[in-house]
Order: C-alpha cells, then sequence, then structure tokens
C-alpha cells in the first residue's frame, strides 16, 4: 500500500511535469509567432517613419522653410516628428499620417512588451520543471529503497498480486477485441499493444521504445495520423466522453482525482498503458485498476 501511493505520487508529479512541459511548447510557439509579428510590425513602422520624413521635408520645402537638417540630425526623430503633430505644424494630411505612425509605433511596443512577459514566463516555468523532475526523481528513489526492504515473502505477494491483475503480452493482438472499432482506432491499439513486450517507461518520453502514459497515447495515435497533446489530463480534453459500457478499442481510460494517468482500451475488459517505471508497458484488467475517471473516444 505504501509503495502503492508513493507510485501514485510519482504519476501525479509527473503528470504536473507533462502539463508544464505542454505549456512550455506552447509558450515558444507564442513567442515565435509574438518575433514574427514584431518583425512584420518594425517593418510597418519604418515605412511609415520614411513616408512621414519624406512628407514632412516636402511639405516644409514647398513653404520656404527647410526642416530637413532638422529632421536628420535630431537625436529622437521620432519626438521630432510627433511634435510636429502636436504643435500643429502640418496641415491634416500629414497630422493624419503622423498619427498612423504613432499608433502603429504603439502597437509594435505592446508586442514587444507581450514578447518579454511571455519569455519571463516561460523562464518561471522552466524553473519549476526543474524542481518537479528533482522530486520525480526523489519519490522514484523512496520506491526503490521500499522495494529493496522487502523481505522475499513480500515480494512474492506483490509479484502475485500484480500478475493477478495483469495478462500476459505473449500473444497480445488476440486480446484485442477488433469487431466494432474504428479502424484507425484498432491500428493505435494494435500500435501501443506491440511496444508492451520491449517497452520501458521513461517520464516525458513518446518513443519510439521509451514512454510515459500519455507518451505511449501520443505515439499510438500518431502512427495514424492523429495529433494528441502530451499531457493526460490535456488528453481528458480531448474528443468525446464515452460510458464505460460502451468502450471500444482506441478509448483512452483515465484514472485517478485528479487525472494523472492514461491508457487505451483494447477490448474485453482489458487496457493498455505505461504503468510505471517499476512495471514498465503492460496490459491490465480494467476491473483491477483503482480510481477509473472516465473515457475519451478521440476517432471514430
Amino acid at each position: 500500500e505504501k509503495l502503492a501511493k508513493i507510485e501514485q505520487q510519482q504519476s501525479e508529479i509527473g503528470e504536473q511535469w507533462s502539463e508544464i512541459k505542454l505549456q512550455l511548447a506552447q509558450g515558444k510557439t507564442k513567442v515565435d509567432t509574438l518575433n514574427a509579428d514584431i518583425a512584420a510590425q518594425q517593418r510597418k513602422v519604418d515605412g511609415l517613419r520614411k513616408q512621414a520624413q519624406q512628407v514632412a521635408i516636402s511639405h516644409f520645402q514647398t513653404r520656404g522653410v527647410d526642416i530637413t537638417i532638422q529632421l536628420v540630425t535630431s537625436p529622437d526623430p521620432d519626438s521630432f516628428l510627433a511634435d510636429m503633430s502636436t504643435m500643429g505644424k502640418v496641415d491634416q494630411n500629414m497630422n493624419s499620417l503622423l498619427q498612423d505612425y504613432q499608433a502603429e509605433q504603439a502597437n509594435l511596443a505592446d508586442l514587444q512588451r507581450a514578447a518579454r512577459d511571455q519569455v519571463t514566463t516561460m523562464a518561471a516555468e522552466e524553473r519549476r520543471l526543474a524542481a518537479l523532475q528533482d522530486q520525480i526523481e526523489q519519490k522514484i528513489r523512496e520506491g526503490q529503497a521500499l522495494i529493496d526492504q522487502l523481505t522475499e515473502q513480500e515480494r512474492q505477494r506483490l509479484n502475485a498480486d500484480e500478475a493477478a491483475s495483469s495478462e500476459d503480452a505473449g500473444d497480445a493482438d488476440a486480446l484485442i477485441d477488433s469487431g466494432s472499432a474504428d479502424s484507425r482506432a484498432l491500428r493505435a491499439v494494435k500500435y501501443a499493444v506491440s511496444k508492451v513486450p520491449n517497452g520501458q517507461y521513461v517520464w516525458g518520453a513518446e518513443g519510439p521504445n521509451s514512454f510515459d502514459c500519455s507518451g505511449l497515447m501520443l505515439a499510438a495515435y500518431r502512427s495514424v495520423g492523429i495529433s494528441l497533446p502530451h499531457s493526460s489530463r490535456a488528453q481528458f480534453r480531448m474528443g468525446r466522453p464515452i460510458a464505460r459500457d460502451q468502450l471500444k478499442p482506441g478509448d483512452l481510460l483515465f484514472f485517478y482525482n485528479p487525472v494523472h494517468h492514461v491508457g487505451m482500451y483494447m477490448g474485453n475488459g482489458l487496457f493498455v498503458h505505461a504503468r510505471n517505471p517499476r512495471n514498465d508497458l503492460e496490459i491490465t484488467k480494467l476491473s483491477s485498476y483503482p480510481a477509473y475517471q472516465g473515457a475519451r473516444r478521440v476517432v471514430g
């Protein structure tokens, strides 16, 4: 019981790790988009600045006033142009152009500020990710220390209990109910099942031979062209909910509250999952696994 609690804590911390990892990936995409927007906005601002300078020079030269030297030599051309607008030294068309320039410059500043804020947020998430990684490794050490303390009789009882809840993966394909499921869901199940004999449980992994629980689901559906996030909680928001008595092969099964474990239904009351670092990948009886929370169907 104590070992199960430690392994559940590992799983819960690991799910937090996965969520932050997903947020970091999304944050990087956001920063890349912001940087592209900043570059485009900078070009727009530079173009308007050049246009405003040319119009101002032309405007004043036609009135016998040459401000070219003032504009070119000004230590702050932006403030110079802004002053011209506020002081009423240009006509209405010129003033409109300067207002456009100032508005676009403000938009540029907003984008730059958003990018800086996102980078700051990501730095904090990186620190939290590292702290969670340390916690995961500590829980793994605690679990291993507990196993090392077991007597031979306790080890045999633990192995017997786990064997009673799992199925031999020697002929795993024969355990899949292929009657009514979507063809892509079936192929995803077969992918996941094929990884059971030699697959290893590794935090944050998504293949080809190492997986965590959501990483195995991601890899299985990726093999049939369907994209899933690398997080059991995020996967719990995918697709549509399915009642337990309506399960089909390929449905994602979720456990614990809050959710921090996921497996894939095979049919015949069985599911395949990356269980934990001690058990790696296995086929388990759904009726024997604790804290079932629900299922989602992502295809079919």
